[in-house]
């Protein structure tokens, strides 16, 4: 099993990269081909419909917990249960987002009224095909719970992999052939069709996982849905955060604002993204500590501990954004965007600023869930996405994308703010003083330093490509990794890097 879930988390890191560089490759290339406009209706699209994936509760997520207890009890006529009723309920889900897709198509003139005819009869077309494709679907999404529960990594990392690599080549080839934005979703459902089928194959025939049906079992749904009450809440908090943005902007500006918000989340996205990935290694031995009856003081030892790690990791990205960003967005996007990418810029610091104060926390979430002290969390967590999602709304309306973004940002601190006190300090008893203190010491030593080393690079050396935007952030990195070893870093930080096991 340990080596299932080494390949296991190998593939999904694989993945994660592939879909980075395709990411960096591939939006320069949809820009041009598609133009602006069509650029941000190919991307709504999947937007608008992934709202109505939420309709599924949280169940997805709450089946691989229910059909890992079965498989540790080795109760096979249970999971096969379980599975029927489970399949039978995403069967119904999927019927539900079908109908209520197809109630709001006839709205979608009224809710998008800035875009032109031509932009909305393409729109139409590319929500009908996302919406008919979520719907048939939702059945499909209990198959990851049976590899998941019986611990079977590689195969469905690789299948996912090679899914990846043929819609990419895909997209290519269409777009070389002069294939627009409808035919692109056409390769996207055609993709993932195949990845069902052959996740179907590896479920059913290789790993034998059965399915029976003796009518519905009450108690059971009972349970699976009160446990996922919780995972939900957070599903539909997720979506009303920053990342709700580009909806906001759909509404209230044309489609180049649309363009030039979802860039700037996307790379937000992947900063955020990044820290996730460390921080959840931690996981387990959080739970661990915390069960073995680790009190408030080791708890907040552990998230200070993991949140140094990652201050030198975030930090870092940040200032390379702040100087070398507006550069880099401009190569990037910048023959489909010209100077507009400066906004994206913009918009992407604003973003990052607040984030990262939260995103060194990180830690934090893992002792909430250990202690199973969620709900306060998720309530504080909702009161300020409901804040950005009303006032968002306004703020676009009369400030623009860039209003929208800062407004973001407030809604950021707000929540850091009432999650340090209501939550950490006074439900968790963590010492969130300390925390900081001690992981950001020494701050008024190196940070300087560092930021008048980023503006010396940026200002000294010349712009001009790619090559020399690389060789200034190596360069960089080289000043940043030596700054941070020798003023922020202790010994045993140090030793523990160099360790090698």
């Amino acid at each position: 099993m340990k080596s299932e879930i080494r390949s296991g988390a190998f593939l999904n890191y694989a993945n994660l990269l592939l879909r980075m560089g395709v990411d960096f490759f591939l939006i320069p290339l949809l820009l041009l081909c598609l133009g602006k406009s069509e650029f941000a209706i190919y991307t709504l699209a999947g937007v608008v419909v992934a709202r109505l994936a939420l309709c599924d509760f949280g169940l997805t997520a709450s089946a691989i917990r229910f059909l890992s207890e079965y498989r540790a009890r080795g109760d096979a006529a249970g999971e096969a249960h379980f599975l029927g009723n489970l399949l039978a309920l995403f069967s119904l889900i999927g019927l539900l987002v079908l109908v209520l897709g197809l109630a709001f198509y006839p709205f979608l003139g009224e809710v998008f009224s800035r875009f032109t005819s031509e932009e909305m009869d393409i729109f139409r077309i590319l929500y009908l095909m996302t919406l008919l494709n979520t719907a048939l679907m939702f059945p499909a999404r209990s198959l990851g719970g049976i590899s998941a529960a019986q611990q079977r990594f590689r195969v469905p990392g690789i299948i996912a992999a090679v899914a990846s690599v043929c819609n990419i080549a895909g997209t290519f080839a269409l777009l070389m052939l002069g294939f627009r934005s409808i035919a692109l979703t056409a390769l996207t459902i055609a993709t993932g069709v195949f990845s069902l089928v052959c996740h179907a194959f590896y479920c059913f025939i290789v790993l034998r996982a059965r399915v029976s049906w003796r009518g519905w079992d009450v108690p059971l749904l009972r349970s699976l849905f009160a446990f996922s009450l919780w995972v939900f809440l957070s599903q539909l908090i997720n979506v009303m955060n920053a990342g709700t943005g580009n909806f906001l902007v759909a509404i209230t500006q044309d489609t180049e604002q649309v363009t030039l918000y979802t860039n700037a989340l996307k790379v937000y996205g992947y900063y955020f993204l990044s820290a996730g990935c460390l921080a959840g290694l931690y996981l387990p031995r959080v739970v661990q500590m915390v069960v073995a009856g680790a009190g408030p003081a080791a708890q907040t030892a552990a998230m200070i501990r993991v949140g140094r790690y990652l201050i030198i990791l975030l930090v870092g990205l940040l200032i390379e954004m702040l100087f070398f960003g507006r550069e880099f967005f401009s190569l990037w996007i910048g023959d489909s965007l010209g100077g507009a990418t400066d906004t994206c810029w913009l918009i992407t610091i604003v973003l990052m600023l607040p984030q990262t104060l939260s995103l060194i926390q990180g830690v934090g979430w893992h002792i909430s869930q250990a202690r199973n002290c969620l709900r306060r969390r998720v309530f504080i967590a909702a009161f300020n996405s409901a804040l950005f999602l009303l006032g968002g709304y306004i703020v676009c309306r009369w400030y623009g994308i860039i209003g929208l973004a800062l407004w973001g940002a407030f809604t950021m601190f707000t929540q850091l703010a009432m999650l340090n006190f209501l939550h950490y300090k006074q439900e968790l008893g963590l010492d969130i003083g300390l925390f900081y203190r001690r992981a950001f010491s020494r701050s008024w030593l190196w940070l300087p330093l560092l930021g008048g080393a980023a503006y010396a690079i940026a200002v000294i050396f010349p712009a001009g490509g790619w090559c020399f935007w690389g060789a200034r952030v190596a360069l960089f990195a080289l000043v940043y990794a030596g700054v941070m070893w020798g003023l922020f870093m202790t010994p045993a930080e140090c030793k523990s890097v160099l360790r090698r096991n």
